[in-house]
């Protein structure tokens, strides 16, 4: 009886205290930001690391944007031939995929829970709604897209010298995720150390449910999750994440923030703060995909090892100076996709 009533009553009990202490503001800690987050000049910023001088945009340019909107796009910086390669594998992937212990997402069969691609069917796999987990791990082609060393020189100067890639997302149909910041969901040790990386290996048509975004949200106040702050913990946080969507929405339209999609083609990349409320828009012809490599990166400091490491320290593999971390609960099948190594540009 005891037992039933703590759980009858904690939540109730949790929002009241919630509300009664009073709605704060919060924010990342200012201390922890990465340089170009913290109100210093760019000059500074890029002293801090070794600047290409060959690169194909002006980096300092593209900084003072980042600072302002929370995102940039770099074009035609990515051979296309490498993203043509990299589909390639996955469609291999995805045919043979009894093969394979790397997981994967699909709605309306295992959306609350990863399951291994042998065991999900293949017309699933190839349907919307479907979704393959880190599929870095298992492709050398995939690590050397992720660690270019046009994305790695503008990631180093957004986060810091010493970065990781270290979650991976294949999609081969928009999302159609509701509005949302990365953050909460894709933690990071330090939650301000978090970029990420939207690689289109086809160009995007207006009706496959392109990416929209919020220029400038990564500035506004935090959502407040209540218990948990500004991080989601299933079970413990107070909101839904269907609310903090509500959330983004309403605070965009308060401060004049305007949605806007974008269309980018294959060689380009879209890298945005973790701050950056976007989503995934609706697909209005379901012949039409929109294939994606979607990357997550973060700094050494904040994330020194694979999320899923038991141990002190994780295998890592080193690409244009970025660590990516081997799966802990896979180890057997790091690297199996290995066409990858004779890519050239």
């Amino acid at each position: 009886m005891i037992a039933f009533l703590k759980n009858t009553f904690r939540r109730p009990y949790f929002l009241a205290k919630h509300y009664l202490s009073g709605t704060k503001e919060l924010d990342f800690d200012y201390d922890t930001l990465p340089l170009v987050d913290q109100n210093i000049p760019l000059e500074e910023v890029l002293k801090s690391i070794q600047v290409d001088e060959n690169l194909p945009f002006d980096l300092k340019e593209k900084l003072a944007f980042w600072r302002e909107n929370g995102y940039v796009v770099l074009e035609n910086v990515l051979p296309k031939h490498w993203l043509d390669n990299l589909w390639e594998e996955v469609e291999e992937t995805i045919e043979n995929h009894e093969k394979y212990n790397m997981t994967a997402l699909v709605y309306q069969f295992n959306n609350t829970k990863d399951a291994p691609l042998k065991s999900i069917p293949k017309e699933k796999l190839q349907g919307i709604g479907a979704r393959i987990n880190d599929y870095h791990n298992a492709s050398v082609g995939a690590k050397k897209v992720m660690s270019h060393p046009n994305v790695v020189a503008f990631l180093k100067a957004a986060l810091a010298p010493e970065i990781t890639a270290f979650q991976s997302l294949i999609f081969k149909y928009s999302s159609q995720q509701g509005t949302h910041q990365d953050y909460p969901w894709v933690t990071s040790g330090i939650p301000s150390h978090l970029a990420a990386a939207w690689i289109p290996l086809e160009d995007v048509h207006p009706d496959s449910g392109p990416l929209f975004y919020y220029p400038g949200s990564h500035k506004l106040p935090k959502f407040n999750f209540g218990r948990t702050g500004i991080l989601y913990k299933h079970g413990m946080s107070l909101f839904s994440p269907d609310q903090f969507g509500v959330y983004l929405d309403k605070i965009c339209a308060k401060f004049g923030i305007q949605k806007k999609v974008l269309l980018i083609k294959k060689g380009d990349v879209l890298i945005w703060h973790g701050g950056l409320a976007h989503g995934g828009s609706r697909i209005n012809n379901p012949l039409l995909t929109r294939k994606s490599f979607v990357c997550h990166y973060s700094t050494v400091e904040a994330q020194p090892k694979h999320r899923w490491e038991p141990n002190a320290k994780s295998q890592t593999s080193y690409y244009n100076g970025v660590a990516i971390y081997a799966n802990p609960s896979n180890l057997e099948q790091e690297d199996i996709i290995a066409k990858g190594k004779d890519w050239t540009e």
